[in-house]
Order: structure tokens, then C-alpha cells, then sequence
């Protein structure tokens, strides 16, 4: 029996196929110290574990989008499915620090086949607001991840030991490969013969690139992603190096946070319905910055409280929320013909977004929260101005209904 899109299981596959890389990366966070001792090697050595696996989903991203044009999305998520799921049960069995690694850059480029082709699946059925409502609901299911990984990582480790988690993966990549095996029918109408051809992929490139409307809004997705992901790099040093919270209180309060997607994309998908995704997103993107000045207003005036930093960051994700479903599908809406590429594009310039925020947190961190109170404002303010100047949009002035 085949899954009718629109319907609730449908929703609930894409975004657990959404979810993969969050999983892959947020649970195994508790494991790297074990790591560390099991292989007798260093932190920075275990630590490529996770960066290798970023390379990997980073990477995989340019190439799915394409073959999924030529091939169709079913055949290219089952074979991305399947690398996710070997590689983590070969990561669970891994004898050496060196084979782990390996494994995980492998698993990587199995994983982001999910996020990828997510979202073309979501173009090849939807436009408009059905696409963006669509978005929204893929993102809730997406955003119960970040707040029970890490939960559910370190219950592993404590019962079963560090490998329990690498099958765990294992397992949640076979079960989403026997879903989409028996209930996921092909959602692309008409294979492009053509897709892999050097002088289509440049023209493909060409048409996308040269697109203000695609640029524009996918430099909106990238930079409050971005933003996202310094938090993710710089909380832990933060809350609990400078605020001193207890490593096993930690989670909560990024359980927190990852709540205000989960509410953003909630109310977004009950918005669209009255509102069009255009003005939903201009709030979204004004309470993006206002949250993130009122971050760097924490980190300037010294406020020695973590919860401030949390309600601001709530209010960053809960922005978040609101902003990125519309911002993906206006980006896809006038390529219709591409989505798989398109997706792709989306993709690799968010992950290359947010790891150079990510990195650039890290390479600045002076004992002090400025750093990456001042890459979440300059990113919220980047994507704010980005709608303006770039992002073409319905009108930007002149409307008084507008909010």
C-alpha cells in the first residue's frame, strides 16, 4: 500500500527522512568521550567522527539532486537508505578509531539523501502555499530530533555502551528503507534524460544562479541557518563553561530551544492558511532579529543568567520556524523542472553557511558569550536584509495590511 501524499504518514516519513543527519550527529554527541577512551586516541581525532560526517553530508548533497532528476527520487533515497544503514552497522562493529571514521564520512554521504530529496519530493507534489504549509509540517516532525537525541544517545550509552548508538542508526536507517521500499510511490512524473549531462548541469546551474528569486531566498535559508548552527557550536561552551551548567542539565536547555521549532513551524502551517507565506515570513525574519539583537544585548551588558540567552535563542527558533519552510519553497517554486537540483543547491550553500559560522564561533571564542551572540545577530540581520535587497517577494512597501 502506497503512502497518499498530504496524508499523516506521508508527513511523518519525510520527516523522519529529514531528520536522519540530526540523529546521526546529536546522538552520538554523549558517545565522544567514550570514544576517546575506548580507542585510546584524542579528542581531536574522535572529533572527525563528526566533522568527516558533515564533510560527507555536505558533498553527497550536490550529487543526489541531480541523479534523482534523471533517475527518480524513490531509487536514489533507496540507495542513499542503504549506505546509511551499512555504514552505521559498520561503524557499530568498527575495530579502530581509523575504520570508525571512515564509516562515519560514509554514513554521511548515505544521509543527506533524506534532507535532499525531502524536499523535492514536497515540490514534485506541491507549490505555493500548499508547498510552504507542506514545509512546515516535514520541519515539526524534523524538529522533534534535536530534543530527544541527545536523550536517547546518552540512555544508550549508559545501558548499552557507545556502539549501541552507531546501530541504533543502523536500524533507524533500515526501518525508513523498508517504509519507503513497500509505501512510498515515485513522485517524479517525468525522468529528465538529460539531467546528468555536463552542459544541462551548467545551464541548470546557470538558470538557478542567475534567478534573483532562487538566490534571494535561498541566502535567507542559508544565513538563519547559519545561526542556528552557532548556537549548536558555541552553547555547550558557553552554558556550561562560562555559566557553569551541569553537562547533564545541558540537554534541557537545548531540548528548549529546539521547542521553538517545533512552535514556529506549528504556527506556520496554521498561518499560511490565512496569510500569504510572504508576509509570514517578513514577521518571521523581524522577530529573527530582534532576537538576535537582544542576544548580543545579553552577551554585551553581561547578564550572568543562562535562561536569558535561552528565551532569546527560543524566540530565534521559534523565528526560525516561521521563516525557513517559506523560504525553501519560494526559493524551488520557479524551477519546477529542477528540483532535485535546486534542492541540492539549497542544501550544500546551508551546510557551507553554517559550517563557517560553526568554525568562525569556535576560532573567536574568548571565554566570553560575544562571540556567538555576534554571529547569531550578524546572521539574523544578513537574512533580514537579504529579503530586501534580493529576495524579489510580492512588495516590500506600500502595503498597508502588510505586517
Amino acid at each position: 500500500m502506497r503512502l497518499k501524499p498530504g496524508s499523516l504518514p506521508f508527513t511523518i516519513l519525510l520527516g523522519a527522512l529529514t531528520a536522519m543527519t540530526a540523529f546521526a550527529t546529536d546522538m552520538s554527541l554523549p558517545a565522544l568521550p567514550s570514544l576517546t577512551r575506548s580507542f585510546a586516541t584524542s579528542p581531536e581525532r574522535v572529533q572527525l567522527t563528526l566533522s568527516l560526517f558533515i564533510f560527507g553530508y555536505s558533498g553527497g548533497q550536490l550529487f543526489y539532486g541531480p541523479l534523482s532528476d534523471r533517475f527518480g527520487r524513490r531509487p536514489m533515497l533507496l540507495a542513499g537508505l542503504a549506505i546509511y544503514t551499512l555504514s552505521g552497522l559498520a561503524c557499530a562493529w568498527a575495530p579502530s578509531i581509523e575504520v570508525l571514521i571512515a564509516a562515519r564520512l560514509i554514513q554521511g554521504l548515505g544521509g543527506c539523501v533524506g534532507p535532499i530529496l525531502g524536499r523535492a519530493i514536497v515540490r514534485d507534489h506541491y507549490s505555493g502555499v500548499h508547498a510552504a504549509q507542506m514545509l512546515s509540517y516535514v520541519t515539526l516532525v524534523f524538529a522533534l530530533a534535536p530534543m530527544v537525541a541527545p536523550l536517547l544517545g546518552g540512555a544508550l550509552l549508559d545501558l548499552f555502551g557507545w556502539r549501541s548508538i552507531f546501530l541504533a542508526f543502523g536500524g533507524f536507517g533500515l526501518l525508513l528503507l523498508i517504509v519507503t521500499w513497500f509505501a512510498f510511490a515515485e513522485s517524479l512524473s517525468v525522468p529528465d534524460a538529460r539531467a546528468l549531462e555536463l552542459t544541462r548541469l551548467i545551464a541548470k546551474g546557470r538558470r538557478f544562479f542567475s534567478n534573483r528569486h532562487c538566490v534571494g531566498y535561498m541566502l535567507i535559508n542559508s544565513f538563519i541557518f547559519a545561526g542556528l548552527f552557532a548556537y549548536i557550536s558555541g552553547s555547550p561552551f558557553v552554558f556550561i563553561g562560562i555559566y557553569g551548567v551541569p553537562a547533564g542539565r545541558f540537554g534541557f536547555y537545548f531540548a528548549l530551544s529546539a521547542l521553538g521549532i517545533v512552535l514556529g513551524a506549528l504556527v506556520n502551517g496554521r498561518l499560511i492558511r490565512r496569510r500569504p507565506p510572504e508576509r509570514v515570513l517578513r514577521v518571521g525574519l523581524r522577530l529573527l532579529a530582534a532576537a538576535g539583537v537582544v542576544m548580543l544585548l545579553v552577551a554585551v551588558s553581561g547578564w550572568g543568567r543562562p535562561i536569558w540567552f535561552t528565551l532569546a535563542m527560543l524566540a530565534y527558533v521559534f523565528a526560525q520556524g516561521l521563516c525557513m519552510p517559506n523560504a525553501i519553497a519560494a526559493a524551488m517554486e520557479p524551477l519546477p523542472d529542477m528540483a532535485g537540483m535546486g534542492a541540492s543547491f539549497l542544501g550544500a550553500v546551508q551546510m557551507l553557511g553554517g559550517s563557517l559560522a560553526g568554525y568562525a564561533v569556535n576560532a573567536l571564542y574568548d571565554g566570553t558569550p560575544l562571540p556567538m551572540a555576534a554571529m547569531i545577530a550578524a546572521m539574523a540581520m544578513a537574512a533580514l536584509l537579504s529579503y530586501y535587497l534580493a529576495a524579489p517577494g510580492i512588495s516590500h512597501a506600500g502595503d498597508p495590511a502588510t505586517p
